[in-house]
């Protein structure tokens, strides 16, 4: 998997693919206070629950919508829609849409 170097321009398109035996993700940056992931799910696809210790997420949907089941209750997001999670709290992402779906989650380091 290429990590791009901070700074790179990336051209997403060109690493949006999708599975059928699992969801796809792909490390785009990575530095000593960030992630930038992209995440690929086939409609019905999940990825079980996780979570980011130390870390806060922003997630941002690119395509399709999901349903994320946070400690807090279910988040559903859709195209162009943005969510802050807390770190410490596990989430398990969802494709509820019958399309493809696309999304970037962004993690920072806390303290």
């Amino acid at each position: 998997m290429h990590v791009h170097p901070p700074g790179e321009a990336v051209q997403l398109e060109a690493h949006i693919k999708f599975r059928d035996d699992r969801p796809h993700t792909h490390k785009l940056y990575q530095t000593a206070r960030s992630i930038v992931e992209l995440v690929c799910l086939r409609p019905g696809q999940s990825i079980r629950a996780f979570e980011h210790r130390n870390r806060e997420a922003f997630v941002h949907v690119l395509q399709g919508s999901f349903r994320f089941t946070p400690g807090e209750g279910d988040a559903e997001l859709h195209a162009g829609q943005v969510r802050f999670f807390a770190g410490n709290q596990p989430v398990a992402p969802r494709n509820m849409g019958e399309e493809p779906g696309v999304f970037l989650v962004t993690l920072v380091k806390t303290g």
